[in-house]
C-alpha cells in the first residue's frame, strides 16, 4: 500500500467531491483523495501514468490515464471489457459511460475533466 500511495502522490492532483476512502496523494502542499474520481466526476492532473478504481456504473472498474506526447490516453477496463480514447488538448471523447475532456497538456502534465455521460 505504501508503494501505491507514493506512486499516486507523484502522479496525480485531483479536485472534486470525495466519494469513498482510498489512497491519498499530496501535491502543492494539499492532500487530495484519489477516490474523488470513483464516481467518474472530477478534474485530475497527471504527471505519470495512473490507474485507479471507479464505479462499475461507468461500464468498467478501473480507469487508466497516460500522457502520450501531447495527447492523453484514457482507458477503462473491467471483467471482459475494455474501452479507450486518445485525445489532444481541448479534445472531448468517451470511455464507456464516462465523458472525457482534456483541458490542457504541457510538457510535464495533462489535466482532464471526467463526468458520467448523460443517460
Amino acid at each position: 500500500m505504501a508503494t501505491t500511495c507514493l506512486a499516486l502522490a507523484a502522479a496525480v492532483v485531483v479536485s472534486g467531491t470525495p466519494v469513498a476512502a482510498a489512497s491519498t496523494a499530496t501535491a502543492a502542499g494539499k492532500t487530495h483523495d484519489v477516490s474523488e474520481c470513483f464516481d467518474g466526476r472530477c478534474k485530475i492532473t497527471v504527471t505519470k501514468p495512473v490507474s485507479f478504481p471507479v464505479s462499475s456504473s461507468l461500464g468498467f472498474t478501473t480507469l487508466s490515464i497516460t500522457r502520450v506526447g501531447f495527447a492523453v490516453k484514457v482507458q477503462g477496463t473491467g471483467s471482459g471489457v475494455s474501452s479507450s480514447t486518445t485525445l489532444s488538448a481541448g479534445g472531448n471523447g468517451s470511455v464507456g459511460a464516462l465523458t472525457v475532456r482534456v483541458l490542457s497538456i504541457t510538457q510535464n502534465s495533462a489535466t482532464i475533466r471526467l463526468a458520467p455521460s448523460p443517460r
